[in-house]
């Protein structure tokens, strides 16, 4: 079998899970159902700390949910409130006014039981836990099952979401990893997006989606395939307010692809979109590794952010009463030399 358990903290039952051959190892944490590593060959992928000797602490005090399964809601939801059913619901207020990932109590914060199948060079990680009205005040509680999948073959790694509600709810369940596909964590600028219709929805001051009506990046810099840079250094408004990109896209293909000289990222989902993050404005020093604004990407498939208020009733998060809700988003890298 081609994985090793580390039990990290025995009290908090925090256990590292490491699946590995000669090619590429992959390590993910039952707390936060987190990846927290993944390396082809000897290079680092995904942000992180390095060794295990602090790790616990340091996803506790990271504020950027490096790797971590996010719900119940991913994204922002404006002033913590909305309405369903002609029901009014408050959330807690983690983000200024704004609701931001279901808030402090959502799935990042947890540390869920686990069982691991091994099917030779395909190994999941199967994570059962629940989400309670009363911890995060949306209706209902929620049975949620998430297995993260790798195959060792493929470099690919598969997030799937299973999940049912005692009542109609809002579920938007997505993954926080941060890429980098440079030997160091130095800046993503040479990263190439490889889509040539890149479209951004802008943000409000208030980092709330204002419009849904795009901004198409490759025609307002008449560039077919951007590099980040490329956008950093575009003068749009919508980057330079916000130092980079925190935006949803569209995916008209349900892929998303990034590159830079060796490597490529491609996910793959059945979400209509991916908010990508460039890590913008760095105020926590994570001590021993240094991170630094745009030394990281996220490519994060889910509902746009606020759809409750954007479509109202007819939002893709609502999650109906006994309704059985499935999702896949996977990740696989592939090597351009």
């Amino acid at each position: 079998m081609p994985v090793h358990i580390e039990h990290l903290d025995k009290e908090k039952k925090i256990d590292l899970i490491t699946v590995y051959d000669e090619h590429s190892e992959i390590k993910f944490l039952n707390f936060g159902m987190r990846i927290v590593s993944w390396k082809i060959g000897n290079r680092e992928i995904v942000l992180g700390p390095n060794d295990s000797d602090n790790m616990v602490q340091y996803y506790e005090e990271n504020p950027y949910c490096f790797g971590a399964t996010i719900g119940r809601y991913g994204g922002r939801i404006a002033n913590g409130a909305f309405e369903l059913n002609g029901t009014s619901y408050q959330l807690e207020q983690n983000d200024n006014t704004h609701n931001l990932h279901g808030g402090q109590n959502g799935l990042q914060s947890k540390v869920c039981d686990y069982e691991i199948v091994d099917n030779g060079n395909i190994v999941d990680v199967v994570y059962s836990t629940e989400l309670k009205s009363e911890d995060d005040h949306f209706p209902g509680n929620i049975d949620l099952k998430v297995i993260h999948q790798y195959d060792l073959a493929k470099l690919k790694w598969t997030i799937t979401y299973e999940a049912e509600s005692t009542e109609d709810t809002l579920f938007n369940p997505m993954n926080h990893v941060y890429f980098n596909l440079n030997e160091s964590n130095e800046s993503i600028d040479n990263h190439v997006i490889q889509n040539d219709h890149f479209e951004i929805y802008p943000l409000k001051d208030n980092q709330i989606v204002s419009t849904l009506e795009t901004i198409n990046i490759n025609e307002e810099t008449g560039k077919n395939l951007l590099t980040f840079k490329d956008i950093f250094e575009s003068g749009l408004s919508q980057v330079e307010k916000y130092n980079g990109l925190d935006h949803p896209a569209k995916l008209n293909e349900k892929t998303f692809k990034v590159s830079n000289e060796d490597l490529e990222v491609s996910m793959e989902t059945d979400q209509e979109f991916v908010v990508v993050f460039t890590l913008n404005d760095v105020d926590w020093n994570d001590k021993e590794h240094s991170i630094t604004e745009h030394s990281g990407f996220t490519l994060e498939a889910q509902s746009i952010p606020d759809d409750i208020h954007l479509y109202g009733d007819n939002a893709p998060s609502i999650l109906k009463k006994g309704e059985q809700f499935e999702s896949v988003t996977s990740y696989q890298i592939n090597q351009i030399k």
